[in-house]
């Protein structure tokens, strides 16, 4: 039976279903646990967290409280309405409602589901994006250590960005494509946990599946973080050892979660195969066709894609679709699961380069709502006149055919002055010209 226990009740010995509040408000990496620590136990004493719910079914219950020998009137006079525990609620918690209320509105719900416009749903992502990358890179840093991976919290963060994709399936993708080089491990983990949610859905997994692909997607370059910096920076091609030693990520990975004993089969089995291709060409084992699982398969081309787009110190990123084409082009990746992966994040995904029909260049900023060809994109050059233009926001499905995209367009052919800050603006709406 499932019970919310305020946090000062909270007892060694009981099953933790659910923490209450966000999931930075505590310590811990996943919200489903025994609570058998007692530094854990201070911990979470010590956090911001107001209650629990336990599920007395696999862990102890709140202990009887004893009974009062007797009923003892008030001495002083009745306590003011301010006094009672409402009142005194810490802070973290109480102000915000506070503010809410004050405008007549409700604080945002992280894991409401109602769907939102690419542009409404972007502050949110990339807040959710930075707090994420954050949580991220101390996992890894607790690898790179040597420490045993506690994977308490998780379950919200995953929780979340599942429920950000699903109001809105482009803008979360969009965001995490923005990564800056201190933080790619990190944003591309990120990056690759989005899409491979975005990836289930399409392929109508179930949500318990949802959920493992997404944390699949977000642990599985964990192993990473055992590679020597100087290899992983490396600006230029990896020689025959140095690539040896980055294959080893996917064995290291699968060694370092296994040792935890609480990370489902089909994510380990993602950290192991995840570079397998379908032709057999792929490490570490190389497995062929439906030897390789499916949410390896899908891990596979969502790592791809990511890698492809994403500016690297040794590589500038291929534009979004020019990315699809050549992954379509590649023949080693699931056919099946590279047409879902285009109809989740669009045939011109967010932050694509196109030029127009009217011979002006523009970038995509979301997704048509019935026509994967028709997105909507904000013009910002003329090719004609050779200069930047006021930037102005068409809607392709919606102009009745005055303006369509013409072709697709390589950033790298343009002397765009920082191209990858430029896009990002360009997204965001914060572009100005001069």
């Amino acid at each position: 039976m499932l019970k919310r226990v305020a946090i000062e009740d909270v007892q060694l010995g009981m099953f933790v279903h659910k923490l209450e509040g966000s999931w930075l408000s505590h310590p811990f990496w996943k919200s489903k646990f025994l609570l058998t620590d007692p530094d854990q136990l201070a911990e979470l004493k010590d956090s911001a967290v107001p209650g629990i719910l336990i599920d007395t079914d696999r862990g102890a219950d709140v202990a009887a409280r004893p009974a009062p020998s007797r009923i003892e009137r008030p001495t002083t006079t009745p306590l003011s309405p301010a006094q009672f525990g409402r009142a005194t609620r810490s802070p973290v918690i109480a102000q915000p409602r506070a503010r809410a209320d004050a405008l007549g509105t409700q604080p945002f719900d992280p894991l409401s589901k109602l769907p939102r416009a690419t542009q409404e749903e972007m502050p949110t992502a990339m807040a959710l994006a930075r707090r994420s990358t954050q949580a991220v890179r101390k996992i890894f840093q607790q690898a790179r250590l040597g420490k045993a991976v506690k994977l308490i919290k998780l379950d919200t963060m995953i929780d979340e960005i599942s429920s950000s994709v699903q109001r809105n399936p482009h803008a979360f993708t969009g965001i995490a494509r923005m990564k800056k080089d201190n933080e790619y491990l990190y944003m591309h983990a990120i990056a690759v946990c989005a899409l491979m949610i975005n990836l289930a859905r399409q392929l109508n997994l179930s949500p318990e599946e949802v959920r493992q692909a997404g944390l699949a997607g977000m642990l599985m370059d964990i192993g990473m973080s055992h590679i020597p910096q100087e290899i992983y920076d490396k600006d230029g091609p990896l020689t025959e050892t140095e690539m040896a030693i980055v294959k080893t990520h996917t064995t290291v990975a699968y060694d370092l979660l296994a040792a935890g004993g609480d990370i489902p089969e089909a994510v380990l089995d993602v950290c192991l195969h995840h570079h397998e291709r379908l032709d057999g060409s792929g490490y570490p084992h190389g497995l062929t066709g439906k030897q390789i699982g499916l949410f390896a398969r899908m891990a596979a081309v969502c790592d791809a894609y990511d890698a492809m787009t994403s500016n690297r110190p040794q590589k500038v990123g291929a534009d979004p679709s020019d990315a699809l084409v050549r992954l379509g082009e590649d023949g080693r990746y699931d056919p099946v699961i590279f047409d879902a992966l285009i109809r989740s994040i669009g045939i011109y995904p967010i932050g694509s380069l196109v030029r127009l029909r009217s011979n002006r260049l523009a970038i995509v900023i979301a997704q048509g709502q019935d026509d994967l060809t028709l997105p909507q994109v904000r013009v910002f050059y003329s090719v004609d006149l050779g200069k930047l233009v006021p930037v102005e926001e068409i809607d392709l499905s919606n102009c009745y055919g005055q303006d369509q995209i013409a072709m697709r367009e390589l950033p790298s052919n343009w002397s765009f002055d920082n191209w990858d800050k430029m896009s990002a603006q360009l997204i965001d709406g914060s572009f100005r010209r001069g």
